[in-house]
């Protein structure tokens, strides 16, 4: 009984052999499965981060409450208008829910140099100077977007807050003051991926200030004196072209508008 046992097991493992030589295809080898080959759909959840550059342009309204050192007539008021560069950053977080529409919240800093001078704008103070400069610009605002494919368009809304200087010159009397405001702001625009998770995009932003009292005391020839104005309708627009990296799950997966790398 063991012969025979012994004997159809060593049939049986040659069996292969002889199928070989006599040319008949043996089993195919398993093939591994190729991990990476799966590309998701498009998705632009995650957060993201990156720089902005552009121009900003400002509209302000100034005017003195009382009689004092810079005005004559109590009421007297003036424009201005300012045009410069912005530049700063952003950090956000995208929310992708269906196939389309995308909710999401980012936070921006910036520099700015919007800066104008008025020489002798009111009527019996020819020579008086006056100045109004904002040296940066934050928001915090809530986006909601649309996405097809490669692009997102979308809509934003939030808080605006500035620190704007104001100072004033006279006959080697001079006076300066500063405090930041809060306001609100709107905007939209449209960001394309460029490369996998690299975004480039245009953005506009209308940002509003609401009026705000500066208060101060002159310094030089008649030091000590008090200072009043009322800056009111501070509104800034600007317009940015944005660099950001989006880290998302599915971010490094997708074919941009140049390409992959």
């Amino acid at each position: 009984m063991n012969v025979r046992l012994l004997t159809a097991a060593v049939a049986l493992g040659l069996a292969p052999l002889a199928a070989n030589a006599d040319g008949l295809p043996s089993a195919p080898t398993p093939v591994a499965a190729n991990c990476c080959a799966y590309v998701p759909p498009p998705d632009w959840s995650g957060f993201y981060a990156g720089l902005h550059i552009g121009g900003a342009w400002s509209e302000r309204n100034w005017s003195f409450p009382f009689v004092e050192s810079f005005n004559t007539v109590a009421g007297q008021s003036f424009s201005l208008s300012a045009d410069g560069v912005v530049f700063g950053g952003q950090v956000g977080f995208n929310y992708q829910f269906s196939p389309h529409l995308l909710v999401g919240a980012e936070v921006t800093g910036a520099l700015t140099d919007l800066e104008e001078t008025r020489i002798g704008p009111l009527v019996g103070a020819p020579l008086n100077r006056f100045r109004i400069s904002s040296q940066d610009l934050f928001t915090l605002t809530g986006r909601l977007g649309y996405v097809h494919d490669k692009f997102l368009f979308y809509g934003k809304g939030g808080y605006a807050n500035a620190n704007v200087d104001v100072s004033a010159i006279n006959s080697g009397t001079t006076v300066s003051t500063s405090q930041r405001v809060n306001g609100w702001t709107v905007g939209g625009g449209v960001e394309m991926r460029l490369f996998s998770e690299i975004l480039f995009g245009i953005e506009y932003n209308f940002i509003d200030f609401p009026s705000d009292r500066f208060i101060g005391v002159t310094s030089g020839t008649t030091a000590g004196l008090p200072f009043h104005a009322d800056i009111s309708d501070i509104h800034t627009q600007t317009v940015m072209a944005r660099l950001s990296i989006l880290f998302g799950p599915n971010a490094c997966c997708h074919e941009g508008v140049i390409g992959k790398y």
